[in-house]
């Protein structure tokens, strides 16, 4: 296919060579269409390694309705052997691309589930942080605590997670770890997008651990 180079091809010399200028200006170009893809790609990785826009080829093509049957291939293939360079690479964004297309197209039980798992994981902390960002609060402090009687009930009338005590942050992120481990195709995707959660200061996981250690925190 025009744009997928054969499934044996020579990695190493792709990840050396550097993404061209678009020859077209894709906004003139048919819209959804791969050629349109493709130059908008090489607009975004113009200057940087070949590998990353071959990858995001591989992602679109996963996408759709009939993608040719080499692209799984050199999508598993991209991971297996230069997944390292991939998740140093890619922004977070194209992680979570990359895992959805895990969780959509894996070959293994733990692709699909740590690929699901990781987009819906991702997604979820853009939904939440999203609403929360409307009420002003800087990402990295947690709200105010109150007196346990001024709580409200959360959805579903579920029991309140115990902030104190509780370890169902760290068990969701330990499970996915624990299947990673399992595929060498998907786990330097998964330790790169774990390690981003452990390290951000603006997400619920890192609030909750402040919370833990605060002398001011109610006990529950």
């Amino acid at each position: 296919m025009k744009y997928l180079p054969a499934v044996d091809c020579d990695l190493d010399t792709i990840v050396t060579k550097v993404v061209p200028a678009p020859e077209v200006d894709y906004e003139t170009l048919k819209r959804a269409s791969i050629e349109r893809r493709y130059a908008e790609f090489q607009s975004e990785f113009e200057g940087r390694s070949e590998i990353l826009l071959l990858h995001s080829m591989l992602v679109t093509m996963l996408r759709r309705n009939d993608p040719p049957p080499e692209a799984l291939k050199l999508f598993l293939r991209l991971w297996t052997e230069k997944g390292d360079v991939l998740a140093h690479e890619l922004s977070l964004r194209w992680k979570v691309s990359a895992a959805t297309t895990f969780g959509d197209c894996g070959e293994t039980l733990e692709q699909r589930a740590v690929g699901m798992g990781l987009s819906i994981l991702f997604d979820s902390i853009k939904l939440h942080e999203s609403e929360r960002r409307l009420s002003g609060q800087r990402s990295e402090l947690p709200f105010p605590t109150v007196a346990r009687k001024e709580r409200y009930a959360i959805a579903f009338d579920m029991k309140p997670y115990s902030v104190e005590r509780g370890d169902m942050d760290r068990n969701m992120l330990a499970r996915l770890s624990l299947m990673a481990r399992q595929d060498e195709a998907i786990y330097p995707l998964a330790y790169s997008m774990l390690s981003e959660i452990m390290t951000d200061q603006r997400t619920v996981f890192a609030r909750l651990q402040k919370l833990r250690v605060a002398e001011w925190i109610e006990k529950a």
